[in-house]
């Protein structure tokens, strides 16, 4: 027993002292390095996952038995590749009654086209070619995450640079391993998409409304993030707005001089103006599908064929939700509404997150809740809404804490991957998609 304890008690010994000689050389990396680091481990698990449950997967439309890059090259990845291969369809495609059926304008041109045009141009085989991209476009969605984490802490005028780099560090970690992660090295759209929504809310953080425009733009153009991406812009024009007011009658009440109304309002007009111009990019990919097909609710109408109804506000939630909770349906909506409001307004949030940040998650629920038909896929969608995981990260210093949420968030994959990804015939034929 007494050996058997000594054997134990070495080989801790041994462990704790290479865990904490890993941890000071990472601590001593360079922080770029640090955040690659951390996403590239996370994408390493992402590449077990999909291999183990890739050989699980029996027969099903792409096969049995599939490879890593088999796997994650199914699903949304087909329509990509006949963008890529393709293009768009001028006329489209409509069944007997004339309704609209499924077609590649429901998705955005800019990963696709990108992927195509590099296949292309090398010789190399598509699929290789847009799981690439996407990796390589999360490892620098990742830093750009880092970089807004940072200065949403430095806005709230929190200075510490130590600490807010290690926060920012472990944002970065529950970021890459949330449980739907593992789609930013499949060949999707969402991680081209995250560097230019991170960017555009860095640059909305940062005040840089005019470089906003660009990004703001190729946003709009990769994912379908314009609408609450426009509202929350000029959400944050009008409370700034009405804050430079608020400063300027506090400004009169102590005798001083006022700035007044117009030369406010003058002092913010090139936010409005960026504001007004994000807005405007919402419409860009509706306005070139009306363009090429000559209908103008040629998006809306592909939009829809997903969901076999008409574009209808909030229905979806409500039908949905009669399905599956009956009679409790609205008021458990309504909680949900309710307890996601608070969330943003709590200590906890508001204490790491500034105005754009949290506007921008108010605003892309909003959406959501607007425009969105639940189903599985709503995992997915929820990842624009990434700026969470600062708060999350921060609700505890404890390192007990902060690695239960990067574990669980591991383990969550799995999960998430098994049962969505990995395709199982519903009776009534067809599978629920991730």
């Amino acid at each position: 027993m007494s050996t058997d304890s000594t054997i134990l008690d070495r080989l801790y010994t041994r462990l704790h002292g290479w865990g904490h000689y890993l941890c000071t050389l990472f601590v001593e990396l360079p922080v770029i390095l640090r955040v690659l680091l951390i996403y590239g481990l996370s994408r390493l698990w992402g590449v077990a996952v999909f291999s183990m449950v890739g050989r699980q997967q029996l027969w099903g439309p792409w096969g049995e038995r599939l490879g890593y890059l088999e796997f994650i090259s199914t699903w949304d990845s087909g329509w990509y590749w006949q963008i890529a291969d393709r293009g768009y369809p001028v006329e489209l495609p409509q069944d007997m009654s004339g309704t609209v059926m499924q077609n590649q304008w429901a998705f955005y041109p800019l990963f696709p086209l990108t992927s195509g045009y590099i296949s292309r141009t090398t010789g190399l085989e598509y699929y290789a070619v847009a799981s690439t991209v996407a990796l390589l476009a999360g490892f620098i969605a990742a830093w750009i995450v880092y970089k807004l984490c940072i200065a949403s802490l430095q806005a709230l005028g929190r200075t510490d640079a130590a600490e807010n780099t290690s926060l920012g560090c472990w944002a970065v970690a529950v970021f890459a391993f949330l449980p739907v992660a593992p789609v930013l090295q499949a060949p999707y759209a969402e991680s081209v998409n995250l560097i230019f929504l991170a960017w555009a809310l860095y640059l909305m953080v940062r005040a840089r409304y005019l470089l906003l425009l660009p990004v703001a733009a190729l946003a709009c153009l990769s994912r379908p993030v314009g609408v609450p991406l426009g509202a929350a812009a000029g959400l944050w024009w009008f409370i700034c707005l009405i804050t430079d007011m608020r400063a300027d009658a506090r400004r009169r009440a102590d005798g001083e001089t006022p700035r007044g109304f117009w030369r406010i309002f003058a002092s913010r007009a090139v936010q409005l103006v960026s504001a007004l111009m994000v807005c405007a990019c919402a419409l860009i990919w509706p306005a070139i599908a009306w363009a090429v097909t000559g209908r103008v609710d040629a998006y809306t109408a592909t939009e829809t064929a997903w969901r076999s109804s008409h574009l209808a506000l909030f229905e979806p939630w409500l039908k949905q939700g009669s399905i599956y909770f009956g009679v409790f349906s609205i008021p458990l909506l309504v909680l949900l509404v309710v307890v996601f409001a608070l969330v943003l307004l709590s200590p906890a949030v508001r204490g790491v997150l500034s105005g754009p940040l949290i506007l921008w998650c108010a605003c892309y629920a909003a959406y959501l809740l607007i425009f969105l038909n639940p189903q599985s896929s709503t995992f997915r969608l929820l990842l624009p809404l990434f700026p969470l995981v600062l708060p999350m990260a921060a609700v505890s210093a404890s390192r007990a804490y902060r690695w239960l949420l990067v574990l669980s968030g591991a383990t969550l994959q799995l999960v998430w991957v098994g049962w969505l990804w990995h395709w199982k015939q519903n009776p009534g034929g067809g599978d629920y998609p991730p």
